[in-house]
């Protein structure tokens, strides 16, 4: 009933007659009625195509775009609460976050508070390098070269440190945890004020100690404390 069609549906009556007129009346009202529907029903569909065609757009826009260097190598982020198992909780720092970094030179740079969380230095350089405060939790720095560095506060937690060099480097107060691989390091002049260290990790450092750090005037087996060791 949805249409001029439905008023010749009964040809047998005339218009004339009283029952004639009120079935022409409900045939109008439902053509009314239909119509209404109908136009509700292609509004209906006409917003779904706009959305769909809006979204599809956003989709087709955001894979045409290119994907930030940060987001393929971890990123660099700013957060409130520090990193991972870092000690210093209040500050604002720098994540980079999985970057592969392997053989990278920040040679003589100020990262102070940068946080390298699970990333690969491997034969990265940082020679000189402020670096305190920075994290490299569950990082690599397998033959990583911090000769003369500032790694005081550093988070070495789960850090693989194998034959890296901290050749007359200030490691003041830096988190060593029994998880840090130290086989092999390079620890001359270095100066180990105030970090804490395992007995069997201490044992093995004095034993490759000698030195003294040329910042601090500090004897490497002195910072080490191993006159105490029995």
């Amino acid at each position: 009933l949805g249409s001029a069609e439905a008023f010749v549906v009964s040809p047998a009556l005339s218009p004339k007659t009283p029952h004639a007129l009120s079935c022409m009346k409900r045939v109008m009202r439902s053509s009314a009625a239909a119509v209404t529907m109908e136009a509700k029903t292609e509004a209906f569909d006409a917003k779904k195509l706009a959305l769909s065609l809006a979204l599809g757009s956003a989709l087709v826009f955001s894979s045409a775009m290119p994907i930030p260097t940060f987001a393929q190598q971890g990123g660099s982020f700013k957060v409130l609460k520090g990193a991972a198992s870092t000690q210093d909780t209040g500050s604002r720092r720098t994540i980079t976050r999985g970057a592969l970094l392997e053989g990278s030179n920040f040679d003589g740079l100020n990262l102070a508070g940068i946080s390298f969380q699970q990333s690969l230095c491997r034969d990265c350089s940082f020679v000189g390098t402020n670096l305190k405060g920075a994290s490299f939790f569950d990082g690599d720095l397998t033959n990583a070269n911090m000769e003369g560095a500032d790694v005081s506060n550093v988070n070495f937690e789960l850090t693989c440190m194998k034959d890296a060099s901290l050749k007359n480097a200030v490691v003041n107060n830096a988190y060593i945890q029994s998880t840090t691989k130290l086989d092999g390091i390079n620890i001359e002049g270095a100066d180990f004020t105030d970090t804490e260290l395992r007995k069997d990790q201490q044992r093995y450092l004095c034993k490759r100690a000698s030195g003294t750090n040329p910042k601090t005037g500090v004897d490497t087996k002195d910072s080490l404390r191993c006159s105490m060791l029995k």
